[in-house]
Formats: C-alpha cells, structure tokens, sequence
C-alpha cells in the first residue's frame, strides 16, 4: 500500500518535509550523500502511518489520548518496514527518531541524544505541520512557526531552526505560493 493512496495529505506533507530537509542539509554543507540520505529518510518519515487506521489518520477533529497514543507507533512501524526492505535499511534512524526532542520529551523512546538527519526531519515536520491547515486549526505564517521553534529552543536544535529561516527568507515567495496552491513547492 502507497502513502500516497492511503493519505494524499500526510503524502504531501512528506514531499515539503524532504524538500525542507534536503535544503537544510545543504545550507549545513553536508556532503552529496548525507544530504540525498537526509532527503529519502525525510520522504518516508512518516510510512508508518499506513499502519494507522484511516479513521484516526484522516479524522476532522483533535484526537483523543488513546487515538494519539495509536498515532505515536507510526515511527516504529515505519522504522520496522524499513528494516525489513534491506536496501532502506540505512534510513531507518530517521524514520524512528523523527519525534525524539533533544529534552527527552519526545517519542517513541524519550531520548535526548538523536541523530542529526533525525535533527533536521523533526524541525522540517514540525514547521510543515504548523504551516498547513488541520480540520481543526488553521496555518501559522512560517515566521509565526519558525517564532515557536525558536520558543521550544531545549526541543529543537536551534542551529537548524536558523537554518530552515534561512531556507525560509531565501525561498519566501515559493513557500507562499506553496501555501497558496497547497502544493509541494520548494
């Protein structure tokens, strides 16, 4: 089953979250193959939800703590997707560690120590998802969005967030233009 075909929106949010990501890991001058292995585990971050019923995935309203709980075990099915599919492998780290915060808070394991490409997924999936309409709220400007980043700075590495701002500032009418289309631009 694609991603695609299962949630055309999470999809789409995978497409921005790469592209996010790939930017980043340019500005920090990684080299070529960090950076293509940064945009394929960004692309597949969130696989793992094709494991979540739809009912939970696509529903209109804020979910309920059990329904979030369920939500929460998308890093490790996707993580253990990957694992099986031995030429993905390699992206499993970022795939199972994008929701770990560097204070501990975040999921599936609360750790504090997460590999860098995770790093970057975690702040291009977070800006995204604050950047783009739920059913049950509306976007945040990017600056409103990078402004929270900034405010959650023992989550985030805060290099980083100056980093997507400055993807940000460089690419400001495409990201608009993005948000108005709701495309995949960047």
């Amino acid at each position: 089953m694609s991603l695609r075909n299962y949630h055309y929106e999470t999809y789409k949010h995978s497409i921005r979250v790469a592209k996010l990501s790939y930017n980043i890991a340019n500005i920090m001058q990684l080299d070529i193959k960090e950076k293509i292995t940064i945009y394929k585990g960004a692309l597949l971050h969130d696989i793992g939800k094709v494991m979540i019923p739809i009912n939970i995935l696509a529903k209109p309203d804020k979910l309920t703590e059990l329904e979030y709980d369920i939500m929460k075990l998308h890093p490790k099915y996707g993580a253990d997707m990957l694992e099986v599919l031995t030429p993905l492998a390699y992206l499993t780290s970022t795939v199972l560690y994008h929701h770990e915060r560097l204070d501990g808070t975040g999921y599936p394991y609360g750790l504090k120590i997460i590999p860098f490409g995770a790093q970057i997924v975690a702040v291009c999936d977070s800006f995204d998802a604050m950047t783009n309409d739920r059913q049950y709220r509306k976007a945040k400007s990017a600056f409103e969005a990078i402004r929270d980043l900034r405010e959650c700075d023992a989550k985030y590495n805060q290099m980083l967030v100056s980093a997507l701002e400055n993807v940000i500032k460089t690419n400001t009418k495409a990201f608009e233009k993005n948000r108005e289309s709701n495309g995949i631009a960047i």
